[in-house]
């Protein structure tokens, strides 16, 4: 008798590992990449590689069984179809982009949802969120306004001694 699939061993080491990973990391988002070729997957997971971040194709049952935990359980309902988890170890705003680029440029790659920092959104609410400057940009904007008035002050205070 020809066996097919993965053995129990196999499945309870991929439930595991998924499981692992959605506790590590901060920020994850479900997918579906239906009819997407396999190279433009290749392509996405290097542009997520490059910012801290990786994509993994998940059957659908182990994933909803990786879920099953109590705050997830919300998500297990979003594993439908040919379906993959990017996860987010930076910055979650970076992933968001890419993704939406990413399902921009092909039109069978849909993102289903997301948990961040404890919370799950919905694929509207990560559109949002790729529309938010990022982490460094926003640092770098409060430091340039704290900068400034000091900067100016300091121009008026030398102004006064010549």
């Amino acid at each position: 008798m020809k066996e097919t699939g993965f053995s129990r061993v196999s499945k309870n080491l991929i439930v595991r590992q998924i499981e692992k990973e959605l506790d590590q990391q901060p920020a994850f988002f479900i997918t579906q990449h239906a009819s997407v070729p396999a190279v433009s997957l290749d392509k996405l997971r290097a542009k997520l590689r490059s910012v801290n971040s990786r994509y993994m194709a998940v059957k659908n049952s182990l994933g909803r069984r990786a879920l099953k935990k109590e705050r997830f359980m919300n998500l297990s309902d979003s594993m439908t179809g040919a379906c993959g988890i990017a996860f987010s170890s930076g910055d979650p705003v970076i992933s968001s982009k890419i993704l939406i680029d990413f399902a921009k440029e092909n039109a069978g790659f849909k993102i289903q949802s997301g948990f961040i920092d404890g919370s799950v959104i919905g694929a509207d609410q990560v559109k949002v969120l790729a529309n938010l400057p990022s982490r460094h940009e926003l640092i770098s904007r409060v430091v340039g306004g704290v900068h400034a008035p000091i900067s100016r002050f300091v121009k008026v205070l030398s102004g006064t001694i010549r």
